[in-house]
C-alpha cells in the first residue's frame, strides 16, 4: 500500500515539474525576467546586490546559479551596472541578447520549477499530517493542475517562491505548536529567512507569525515573568536563523540595515499616474475587490467548487482550532493587506493564499467519509453519485490545465467565457507579459509581410527575428491600416484608454476590428 501512495505522489509531483518545463520552452523572456535573471548573475560575479534592489535577491541568486558553470558573456564594465546612473533593464537586455537567450532562460527557470515541486510536496505532506493521505492526494492533485501555479512556475519571478517558503514556514510553526518541539521552530525560522529573501510583501506574514508565537507562549501557563521569558526564548529561536539566512542571501553586507533599505525601494521604478484595468475600465486608484475578482475568474471552476464546499462544511472538517487558524489567518491577512496596499496588476500578487486553500480543501475527503450512513436512504446510490461527481470535477480540473497549455498565464475559467475573453477583464501578467516573441518570430517568418505593433520596451524582439515595427506616431496610419498586423494584447487593451485620451476612435482596434488569427493570447492578428 505504501508503494501505491508513493507512486501517486511521484506521478503528481512529476506533473508539477513537467507541465511548466515543457510550457516554458515556448516563451521568450517575460518582462520581469529581463532584469531578474541578469541581476542575479551580476550578484554572483560582483559580490554585491546592486541592480533591482526593489526585490530581495534569493530567487535571482537561485535562478542564476547554474549559469556560473557555463560560458556566458558578462560585461563587468557595463556602465548600466557600474555607472553613476545604473539601468537594470538595459543591462539585462544586453546580457540576454549577447548570449544564447533560450539556454539562459531554460537553466534559469529550472530553479523556480523545482521550488514549485518543493511546495507541492509540502502541500501533500501537511494535508496528509493534518487529515490523511487521501486528503494529501486531493490537495496535491488540485495543486498540480492549477493554471495559476503552472504559469508562475515557468518564469524567473518572485511570487511562487514567496508562496512556497511562507507556506513551509507556517507548516513548521504548526508542528512546533503541535509537538512543542523547538527544533521545528528553528526550521520555521530558516524558512522565514527564505520567505523574507523572496519578496518584500513577506513582511505581511510577520505579525501573524508573531501572534502565533505570542499566544502559544502565553497559553503554556506560568507566571507573567515565566511567560515573558518563554516568549523571548521562542522569538529568538525563530528570529536568529531567519536573520542569518537573510544576511547570507544579501551576500553578507556591512550595513545591517540592508533589508530596510530594500523596503524603501519598492515601486521605485513605478510610473505615477498609471491607470489600472478591470472589466474594461481604467482607474488610477484601482478597486478594493480587484484581487477577489481575479481569484474567482482565474481559478478553475472545479477548484472553486471544492474550495466553497470545504468552507460550507467548516464545522464537519476534522481539524482542531489551531489548524483552522493556521489556514485562514494567513489567507485573510495577506488578502486584506494586498487588496488595500498592492497595485492592481496581477493575480500573482495573491499567489501565497493558494496553497493554504488547497491544503484546507483536502479535508473534504475526511468530511464525506465521516458523514453518517443513516442519513441516506440509499447509501450505494449516494456513493455512486458522489464518485461520478468527483470524477467529473477531477477531469474538468485536468482539462483546465491541459487545454490552457502552454498559455497558462492567460487562463480564465468558463465564468467569463475562457481565455479568449480574458482581455475584457484583466491585463498585464494576467494575460500577456511580453513573453511570446519566440512564437511571433516563427509566425512572421511564415508571414513576412506582417507588421508588428509592440509595447514592451525593454525586451529584445530582434533576437527572435521580429521586424517591421510600427509606431503610433503622428502619421495616423492606424486610422486606415493596410496589410497584416500583429498587435500585442496588453497594447490593444491600453489603446482603448489612449483612444479616449486622444479622442481618436481609430486607436480602439478591439472595438473596431475582429482578428483573423491569434498567437496564443498574446498577439491579435489583423488583416486589412
Amino acid at each position: 500500500m505504501f508503494k501505491y501512495y508513493k507512486a501517486v505522489v511521484i506521478v503528481l509531483l512529476s506533473v508539477v515539474f513537467l507541465l511548466p518545463f515543457f510550457s516554458a520552452q515556448n516563451f521568450s523572456p517575460a518582462t520581469d525576467e529581463i532584469t531578474h535573471l541578469p541581476s542575479g548573475y551580476s550578484y554572483w560575479k560582483t559580490g554585491q546586490v546592486v541592480l533591482n534592489p526593489q526585490h530581495p535577491p534569493l530567487v535571482k541568486l537561485l535562478a542564476s546559479f547554474p549559469l556560473l558553470f557555463m560560458d556566458f558573456k558578462f560585461n563587468d564594465k557595463d556602465p548600466n551596472l557600474i555607472g553613476p546612473i545604473r539601468n537594470e533593464w538595459a543591462f539585462g537586455q544586453n546580457f540576454l541578447s549577447s548570449n544564447n537567450m533560450d539556454k539562459l532562460l531554460l537553466w534559469g527557470r529550472l530553479s523556480v520549477m523545482l521550488i514549485s515541486v518543493l511546495l507541492g510536496f509540502y502541500v501533500y505532506k501537511w494535508a496528509s499530517e493534518i487529515f490523511s493521505r487521501k486528503a494529501g492526494f486531493l490537495s496535491l492533485f488540485l495543486y498540480a493542475f492549477m493554471p495559476v501555479i503552472i504559469a508562475n512556475a515557468q518564469f524567473v519571478t518572485t511570487d511562487l517562491a514567496l508562496a512556497a517558503f511562507s507556506f513551509i514556514t507556517f507548516y513548521y510553526l504548526w508542528r512546533f505548536i503541535k509537538l512543542n518541539d523547538k527544533k521545528q521552530l528553528v526550521f520555521s525560522g530558516i524558512f522565514l529567512g527564505l520567505t523574507l529573501g523572496s519578496k518584500f510583501s513577506a513582511i505581511v506574514f510577520l505579525p501573524v507569525i508573531s501572534l502565533f508565537i505570542l499566544v502559544y507562549a502565553w497559553r503554556c501557563g506560568g507566571e507573567i515573568n515565566t511567560k515573558i521569558r518563554r516568549l523571548a526564548n521562542f522569538s529568538l529561536i525563530a528570529i536568529v536563523p531567519a536573520f542569518i539566512i537573510l544576511y547570507f542571501i544579501y551576500l553578507m553586507p556591512s550595513d545591517l540595515g540592508f533589508y530596510i533599505k530594500g523596503l524603501r525601494t519598492i515601486y521605485a521604478d513605478w510610473k505615477p499616474g498609471y491607470n489600472f484595468y478591470l472589466n474594461g475600465n481604467f482607474s488610477p486608484d484601482g478597486w478594493w475587490y480587484y484581487f477577489l475578482e481575479a481569484f474567482v475568474i482565474k481559478t478553475p471552476i472545479p477548484a472553486l467548487i471544492v474550495f466553497v464546499t470545504s468552507i460550507l462544511f467548516y464545522k464537519k472538517i476534522k481539524m482542531d482550532g489551531w489548524g483552522k487558524v493556521f489556514v485562514f489567518l494567513p489567507v485573510i491577512s495577506f488578502t486584506f493587506v494586498t487588496s488595500i496596499k498592492a497595485h492592481d496588476i496581477s493575480i500573482r500578487y495573491i499567489l501565497p493564499i493558494y496553497p493554504f486553500l488547497i491544503l484546507y480543501a483536502g479535508g473534504i475527503t475526511e468530511t464525506f467519509r465521516n458523514i453518517e450512513i443513516s442519513k441516506y436512504r440509499n447509501y450505494k446510490t449516494s456513493i455512486r453519485a458522489g464518485m461520478i461527481a468527483i470524477m467529473i470535477l477531477g477531469l474538468w480540473q485536468i482539462s483546465s490545465a491541459v487545454r490552457a497549455y502552454p498559455d497558462h498565464m492567460s487562463y480564465f475559467n468558463e465564468l467569463v467565457g475562457g481565455p479568449e475573453n480574458g482581455y475584457k477583464y484583466l491585463d498585464d501578467s494576467n494575460v500577456e507579459w511580453g513573453q511570446d516573441l519566440k512564437r511571433l518570430g516563427k509566425y512572421q517568418a511564415e508571414n513576412p509581410d506582417t507588421k508588428v505593433v509592440y509595447s514592451w520596451k525593454n525586451s529584445s524582439p530582434e533576437y527572435y527575428g521580429v521586424k517591421n515595427f510600427m509606431m503610433a506616431d503622428d502619421s495616423g496610419w492606424w486610422r486606415e491600416p493596410k496589410g497584416r498586423y500583429a498587435v500585442n494584447t496588453f497594447l490593444l487593451i491600453r489603446m482603448q484608454l489612449l483612444s479616449n485620451q486622444r479622442k481618436d476612435p481609430g486607436l480602439n482596434w478591439l472595438a473596431l476590428y475582429k482578428p483573423v488569427d491569434k498567437i496564443g493570447q498574446s498577439f491579435f492578428i489583423y488583416e486589412f
